[in-house]
């Protein structure tokens, strides 16, 4: 269903549902199927892509594209970011241009790497400065800090400072 507000200049195709209080700003396109929260703002000039489901009070800026993950509540995504194949949990703050794209994971498990696309699966309260990249397959714990422009890859115990 449709709660929120939708501004003028928006498209949305399929099946989208978005909770109340959310606001969906000029420009911005959803492709379903995707699940939106309530009191998020979107946009404006964002893209949501099919298979994603955002939480409650999540703002995802300007120019940014998220595709095939899950964004937790009280996550804020700064402007002209590239998430796909991700898992962001509660209360992260990440600033602009983040990229955290799925491809073949270095990460291996049970000394295998699994043939499936993997972005980053990034834990609770994490504060991420702008120009990150995460590597795919990167595991980042609770609440960590990344400060500008490192590249993220591997597992992150939690508390990690990533200077």
């Amino acid at each position: 269903g449709m709660g929120g507000t939708v501004e003028n200049g928006v498209t949305i195709d399929g099946n989208v549902n978005i909770g109340p209080d959310t606001v969906v700003k000029a420009g911005s396109c959803i492709y379903g199927p995707v699940v939106i929260g309530s009191g998020c703002e979107i946009g404006p000039h964002a893209c949501i892509m099919p298979f994603t489901s955002i939480g409650d009070n999540v703002v995802i800026s300007s120019f940014t594209q998220i595709k095939n993950s899950v964004i937790g509540n009280d996550v804020t995504l700064g402007p002209g970011s590239f998430i796909s194949d991700s898992a962001i949990d509660k209360g992260c703050v990440i600033k602009g241009r983040f990229t955290a794209l799925g491809g073949q994971s270095d990460v291996a498990i049970n000394g295998e790497c699994p043939a499936i696309s993997v972005g980053v699966i990034m834990g609770e309260d994490c504060k991420v400065e702008s120009n990150v990249t995460a590597r795919p397959g990167a595991m980042v714990g609770n609440y960590c800090q990344v400060q500008i422009s490192r590249l993220l890859s591997g597992r992150l115990p939690d508390q990690s400072l990533v200077y």
